[in-house]
């Protein structure tokens, strides 16, 4: 069954690409979460045109940011906003497609704590009422860990421990992570209050790995198309060795100054990006062994701090979702 809907129905016979222009969902947001195979999803499912999808030809994934993140709130104009996506909507509905707007940076960015994950969730109501919701979750301990490697690879410097501890004196001059971040029941209230229970499928990662066809048909589904074959959930971004990124963080506080590591004492542009063509080396020298050391310190520091701090939140996101997420590795209150 869908979890969060009924299937739409199907197309009859001679309709483009097999889609009902009459149910087909116009405009799909996919908001993320990071590190969720969002450019899986991307690569896959999103410009594939046999699913019904379609990306936004003239416009990058980047100017998302652009245009409903970055402006100032007192500034934001959702109409405007809504316009600069008119013309490829419009091109969807003819075509009897979904219209897909896809990045992470929706849900809010989780070294910053998501702060302003429901200043977005508003202004994306705002600006596209009608649109329905993809969010993709991740049993926490495995996605923290992710995504503090990642927070490394976008100039972070702080070690483990200081990215999970709010630095003193906890005035929130400047946003840090929080636990509460995912706490993916409170993100689920938020979006089915603003676009209505319907519109909002979330989906385990941890889903995707077991069964791509089923996970990618829940989501052609969810937008009123009939799935079709899909490719086999490959890794797309794979994990840097660990000794790359202990290198990069004294490294990223030296050379690169950035939203992450303000004040570094010399700049070299874009350094994240020229310090990645180092992979294969590092690959090739990194001993299995330290990788394996540097892995397991990385988990127990982690699982350390968070203990049973999602047990409550996953198991009311178990039930809204109807997912049995202890039987995915989630840790849930009530069960072992």
């Amino acid at each position: 069954m869908d979890h969060v809907g009924e299937p739409r129905a199907q197309a009859g016979a001679g309709e483009d690409c097999g889609f009902d222009r009459q149910v087909r969902t116009p405009l799909l947001l996919h908001i993320g979460y990071h590190k969720t195979a969002s450019t899986w999803l991307q690569s896959n499912l999103f410009d594939a045109r046999d699913q019904g999808f379609m990306t936004d030809p003239a416009t990058p994934r980047h100017a998302l940011v652009e245009a409903l993140v970055r402006p100032d709130p007192l500034f934001y104009d959702p109409a405007a906003a809504a316009a600069a996506y008119r013309p490829a909507s419009d091109l969807a509905l003819a075509q009897g497609r979904t219209l897909v707007l896809s990045h992470e940076r929706l849900s809010g960015y989780p070294s910053s704590g998501g702060r302003d994950r429901q200043l977005i969730a508003e202004r994306l109501a705002a600006t596209f009422p009608e649109a329905r919701i993809l969010i993709v979750i991740r049993e926490q301990k495995a996605v923290i860990r992710s995504m503090y490697s990642q927070h490394v690879t976008d100039g972070g410097v702080e070690s483990i421990e200081h990215f999970l501890v709010t630095p003193e004196p906890r005035l929130c001059r400047k946003p840090s992570f929080s636990l509460e971040y995912y706490c993916y029941d409170r993100m689920l209230d938020l979006y089915r209050g603003l676009f209505g229970a319907e519109r909002v499928l979330v989906l385990p990662y941890e889903l995707l790995a077991r069964d791509p066809a089923a996970f990618s048909a829940r989501i052609v589904r969810h937008c009123g198309g009939a799935p079709a074959p899909v490719g086999e959930a490959k890794r797309v971004n794979a994990a840097r060795p660990l000794l790359m990124q202990a290198v990069q963080r004294p490294l990223n506080m030296l050379l690169y100054h950035n939203e992450l590591s303000p004040g570094a004492l010399l700049h070299i542009p874009r350094f994240h990006k020229r310090y990645a063509r180092l992979r294969p080396l590092f690959a090739a020298l990194s001993p299995r062994f330290l990788e394996r050391r540097l892995d397991a310190r990385l988990r127990n520091v982690i699982a350390a701090h968070v203990g049973d701090f999602y047990a409550e939140s996953n198991a009311r996101t178990q039930d809204l979702i109807d997912v049995d997420l202890a039987a995915l590795g989630y840790t849930v209150e009530g069960r072992k």
